[in-house]
């Protein structure tokens, strides 16, 4: 996930690569969750966990840092502890880092 903390024009355009769709199982999927399916299938929620699930392009960024303000009693101070992709992850998108519950 660097590539995620520099600017656009900071970037290599090696890293910066559009997602193919691949079918998995008769659903159209983009490469990078195909290749994490494994890992989504194994994937076992706490009983505290909280998953947002969004239409694509429908206000996601928007809804995890509404949803972290809620969790954070509204504290600027802990909502600015990092970026979004780290506080709130895709588990769909980028492959899962061990997380304990509710972190």
């Amino acid at each position: 996930m660097e590539f995620l903390r520099r600017t656009f024009e900071e970037c290599d355009p090696k890293l910066l690569k559009r997602s193919k769709l691949v079918e998995v199982e008769g659903t159209s999927l983009l490469d990078n969750t195909a290749a994490n399916l494994d890992l989504l299938r194994n994937f076992k929620a706490q009983p505290n966990d909280l998953l947002i699930c969004t239409y694509p392009k429908a206000g996601t960024t928007w809804m995890q840092e509404i949803v972290d303000m809620l969790q954070h009693g509204g504290n600027k101070q802990k909502c600015a502890r990092g970026p979004i992709y780290e506080r709130i992850p895709f588990i769909d998108v980028f492959p899962m880092k061990p997380i304990s519950s509710g972190e």
